[in-house]
């Protein structure tokens, strides 16, 4: 039987992209080979990292060494678009994935999305002055308020997760013959300040919109995140054993899928 093209969809989250990696490390692990990934906010990030051959044990290194407080927390005054600026994200992707690269060279077809205040359009990456991985990703992080938008060409990019919480339709560019979605199910908490409540009110709006995907998937995990706020990325690092479980209660599934059998 000839070997199905798998497609994963990687959704936003902030902190809760660390979940991804715990799933990540289960396909790994399990020998399921993914063609191609698609990936939207935090997303987008451990897309960008998986795409560029960076595997799941050496993501959960770098997430439990780096300093994230340095890139996220509400310490640098932007200015009346952003409380902090993204473009530390940016640096990092480039230093982890290799500075400057494209999309064109990565070792898996990889797209992003954001969207693009000006049209209120989705943008889906690469495309047009869009061809470089790090300023897209950074893009696609850029939550509204918490972070100003990104000037592109003609577009004013914020987050993906405003239209597209999990990217179906980039996945379906590669044309996917089983296409594979990771979400998260969130809990309940208090947000104590701007920065959280931004982030907060950006997940509650994303959870609506997800239950629409579950019929234009093959397979949907879903990861329950607890009470972990998704700002908090110290204990968001429990999530990466989290994801890797949600994904083990569905291993069969993803077996089958693998196999060509129905998932």
């Amino acid at each position: 039987m000839a070997k199905r093209k798998i497609g994963l969809a990687l959704s936003g989250g902030v902190g809760y992209c660390l979940a991804h990696i715990g799933v990540l490390k289960l396909i790994e692990e399990q020998g399921i080979e993914v063609d191609c990934v698609a990936g939207t906010s935090g997303g987008a990030l451990i897309g960008a990292f998986y795409a560029s051959g960076i595997r799941a044990d050496r993501m959960e290194q770098i997430a439990a060494t780096i300093s994230w407080n340095r890139l996220v927390a509400p310490t640098r005054v932007l200015s009346s678009k952003g409380l902090v600026s993204s473009e530390p994200i940016e640096h990092m992707v480039d230093e982890l994935i290799g500075r400057g690269r494209r999309f064109s060279e990565l070792k898996l077809p990889f797209s992003v999305v954001a969207v693009d205040l000006l049209s209120g359009h989705e943008v889906i990456f690469p495309q047009g002055p869009g061809d470089l991985v790090a300023p897209a990703v950074r893009a696609s992080c850029s939550v509204p308020v918490v972070f100003g938008p990104v000037r592109m060409g003609e577009w004013m990019l914020s987050d993906g997760g405003i239209k597209a919480p999990l990217p179906v339709d980039a996945l379906r560019r590669f044309k996917p013959d089983v296409a594979i979605g990771v979400v998260f199910d969130t809990g309940h908490y208090e947000p104590k300040n701007l920065f959280e409540i931004g982030l907060r009110s950006m997940s509650l709006a994303n959870d609506k919109m997800l239950e629409l995907y579950d019929k234009e998937l093959d397979l949907l995990v879903r990861v329950d995140t607890g009470e972990v706020p998704n700002w908090d990325l110290k204990l968001a690092m429990g999530l990466v054993e989290v994801g890797y479980q949600a994904a083990a209660r569905q291993l069969d599934k993803l077996r089958a899928c693998a196999m060509g059998e129905a998932c």
